[in-house]
């Protein structure tokens, strides 16, 4: 059954949309005030982080998406509803291969509804990628940047991810380890809640050694490098485990950003923006940025819905490689649409389809 959980009290992943979001309304405050030097640092760093999208690839004739009021590239509306994916790269710093997406995440964003879900996918689940036959998810944004011009590789992971769940994609954010790390340490940290004691003897190093992490229950204050080691490990658990890692820690950025305030924020626009550049690519118009990030200010973050394949959702196992996942029929069709809050079919008629009316969690508990 798919994985739902609401964050509670305490809890605050990749940095994604979220974060941008809140530098946009840090921007926001920074141009209805006096401070234009900030502002116009915030600006620039802003802008540097954009990217002009790559075409999308060519989908067979007939194909179709899911119709969804999502806003047109070049064309943004504050109040539309739009589907993000964040990803995050597994680029170590000093290489200069293309990286595959180490964390996927896509985000449904409605700000005139005030809703927000976020969406986990494996990296090592199977899927069509448009051009490139079939593969990992995850090797879509390596193709994309491989073979295309700048840009394709955010375009190619976006087409791939909207095929597979029939929602179409409306923007992109992708970022490495050294932007995680740079926007964290910036904010002076972030605090995360660990629902239980973690142990990882083999995690990988910078240098591709291994050594052990530990990581105790309760409320922890995290710097980049430890977010980001909480948000990698997997070995004592699994890869969806990780996912509510991830997911959590997404919204730890969210919430320090909320917790430092307006006027914090807006005077460390400049730096908390420059923390970004180089190590994160949207194609995101910066109008649509700032406006989501105003629509979405007194969002309460224990309402976004947070959901993501079970293990038990999924088959191991393709071809050759015994390590790629299979969603099971309907499972992603019943996420998907949870994650645009789409009404399920009446499961009660016997002509029912079982892939749409896959029946809802029960009622949520709040996360410790």
């Amino acid at each position: 059954m798919p994985t739902q959980r609401r964050v509670g009290p305490h809890a605050r992943p990749p940095i994604g949309i979220l974060g941008l979001a809140a530098l946009g309304i840090a921007m926001i405050l920074l141009g209805l005030g006096r401070i234009s030097g900030i502002a116009s640092g915030a600006s620039r760093n802003l802008d540097a982080i954009i990217v002009t999208p790559a075409p999308t690839p060519q989908r067979e004739a007939g194909a179709s998406l899911l119709t969804l009021p999502t806003v047109a590239p070049g064309q943004p509306d504050a109040l539309a509803p739009i589907t993000i994916l964040l990803l995050g790269s597994d680029r170590r710093p000093g290489e200069e291969a293309i990286p595959r997406s180490d964390a996927i995440i896509v985000a449904r964003i409605d700000p005139a509804g005030g809703r927000v879900a976020l969406l986990s996918l494996p990296r090592d689940l199977w899927v069509d990628i448009p051009g490139h036959g079939q593969g990992r998810v995850n090797a879509a944004y390596l193709w994309g940047e491989h073979d295309g011009p700048p840009g394709a590789g955010l375009a190619l992971a976006k087409a791939t991810v909207g095929d597979l769940l029939d929602v179409p994609i409306s923007y992109v954010a992708a970022v490495d380890f050294r932007g995680f790390i740079g926007l964290i340490d910036s904010l002076d940290g972030i605090t995360v809640d660990v629902d239980a004691p973690l142990v990882d003897d083999r995690f990988p190093t910078a240098d591709y050694g291994f050594t052990t992490v530990r990581f105790a229950p309760g409320l922890q204050q995290m710097d980049g490098a430890t977010a980001l080691t909480y948000c990698r490990v997997r070995h004592p658990d699994d890869d969806f485990a990780r996912h509510q890692r991830q997911q959590t820690v997404l919204l730890a950025i969210a919430a320090r950003l909320r917790e430092r305030g307006g006027l914090d924020n807006l005077l460390a626009a400049e730096r908390l923006s420059g923390a970004l550049v180089g190590f994160v690519q949207t194609d995101m118009p910066r109008d649509q940025i700032l406006g989501v990030a105003w629509a979405l200010r007194g969002l309460d973050l224990r309402s976004v819905e947070r959901y993501s394949l079970g293990a038990d959702e999924v088959s191991f196992g393709v071809e050759n490689d015994r390590y790629a996942l299979q969603a099971r029929p309907g499972a992603l069709v019943a996420l998907a649409r949870r994650l645009i809050g789409a009404p399920m079919a009446d499961c009660r008629s016997q002509a029912a389809d079982p892939a749409q009316c896959a029946p809802g969690p029960p009622a949520s508990t709040p996360e410790r």
